[in-house]
């Protein structure tokens, strides 16, 4: 999904103990750490893959959030739930449709984050009341997206960064503008990149509108 010539460097996000809740709080306060731990590598941008962590913040919070970071690293870094937020607005997005492999208190606190953000949640299409999103199969995501509800004019959004997608977008293409995290991440990302051109067939799982 690269553009060519991009690399991609990782650092895994610490092993925090507890329920999923208590892992999301902790996650947020790791993520300056993790991006001190790239040591002396040049990076043009950094992309913090994730979504759930930030939804308690807000959306005023996540920019505040990204701003801090971006400060201390001294180069971009944006949450995935901010990529979403950017795809949105460069598409003209005032409503959303949200499909959730989250249990229902994180579903709610995306649907409260959104709103704040500016955004109208018509249709909240829900897996089941626990954490799917690394079990989900794209099968299963293909047909809840199908199923998914929404108005005209508004778009699909799937926030579960662990939740497999690529697959799901390609046989449900042409319904609605279809947005999941980390693609936007990539995209996102990528406009701030010298050189960062869209990847051809990262170009064929996005909106066209965003090319």
């Amino acid at each position: 999904m690269l553009p060519a010539g991009v690399a991609l460097h990782a650092m895994r996000l610490p092993v925090i103990p507890g329920d999923l809740d208590a892992r999301n709080r902790g996650y947020v306060q790791a993520y300056a750490e993790c991006i001190k731990g790239f040591g002396s590598l040049k990076l043009d941008a950094i992309a913090v893959a994730m979504t759930g962590p930030q939804y308690r913040l807000l959306f005023e919070g996540d920019v505040a959030l990204c701003q801090r970071l971006s400060e201390a690293a001294e180069v971009p870094v944006e949450t995935a739930s901010m990529a979403l937020y950017h795809a949105l607005k460069a598409l003209g997005i005032e409503r959303l449709s949200l499909l959730s492999p989250y249990p229902n208190w994180l579903t709610n606190l995306a649907v409260a984050y959104w709103e704040s953000a500016g955004f109208k949640v018509d249709h909240i299409q829900a897996f089941d009341d626990k954490l799917v999103a690394y079990s989900v199969t794209p099968e299963e995501v293909a047909r809840a997206l199908l199923e998914t509800r929404t108005e005209a004019g508004g778009a699909v959004v799937m926030s579960g960064t662990g939740m497999r997608t690529l697959e799901a977008l390609h046989q449900a293409q042409g319904i609605t503008p279809l947005l999941s995290s980390n693609l936007c991440s990539v995209w996102s990302l990528a406009r701030r990149i010298p050189g960062g051109n869209i990847a051809p067939w990262m170009a064929a799982a996005l909106p066209s509108a965003l090319l």
